[in-house]
């Protein structure tokens, strides 16, 4: 039997797609979350084999959860289920070791086809993202603008208003290391000032509202 948790905001989604997974032999249902808190919870009494993730959720968006299962559940599955299809998501999925990347209107025949072949530990990606990742290998500039989980940090400090000196003294690095991570970003992410950076991971959700409060 192939355990399966659904972790997605919207209840009326997650219980039609439970609905949907239980006319699958060899399936079983085990938990539903409508965020990362409820979902870690749920790891620490419910043996999982494969997490079906959407991207857009409160308190803790898809890309936070997929990074922390990835650091601390390897041996998770994790099979993206979102309305966010876009390159620069799969791309940034796909950097935290997810076993597939699946569009909410995907066929039923395929969706079992996916879970089996994740299970084995495949990787799976359905067709339309399929032609968006052959569309965006002709750029390879989308995966160059990966953010990495360092200069996220700084990121956030930035927009607390934090100084360059108290950037370095909490995490650590010299002054001059902070300014390199600031010039690097900019030029990442094609910003004219930092108030660009900050609006960049605000749009592709490495920031969210809460990690501007002072």
């Amino acid at each position: 039997m192939i355990r399966i948790g659904i972790v997605d905001e919207l209840k009326l989604f997650r219980k039609g797609f439970s609905l949907l997974l239980s006319q699958l032999e060899e399936i079983e249902v085990v938990f539903q979350c409508s965020n990362g808190i409820e979902l870690f919870k749920k790891l620490k009494v419910i043996d999982v084999d494969i997490i079906f993730l959407e991207i857009k959720m409160p308190i803790m968006d898809g890309f936070q959860i997929a990074s922390l299962l990835n650091k601390n559940y390897p041996n998770i599955k994790v099979l993206v289920l979102s309305s966010y299809n876009d390159s620069y998501s799969i791309a940034r999925m796909f950097k935290y070791n997810v076993s597939g990347f699946l569009t909410k209107n995907i066929a039923f025949s395929r969706l079992k086809i996916a879970i089996k072949y994740v299970y084995n530990n495949g990787i799976y990606y359905d067709n339309q993202i399929s032609q968006i990742i052959n569309q965006s290998a002709e750029n390879k500039s989308i995966t160059e603008i990966i953010i990495s989980d360092k200069e996220v940090e700084i990121i956030k400090l930035y927009a607390r208003q934090y100084t360059v000196n108290e950037i370095a003294d909490k995490l650590n690095l010299s002054t001059r290391t902070i300014e390199k991570y600031k010039e690097t970003l900019m030029q990442k992410t094609g910003s004219n000032n930092f108030i660009g950076v900050i609006l960049f991971a605000m749009r592709w959700h490495y920031i969210n509202d809460s990690d501007l409060q002072l």
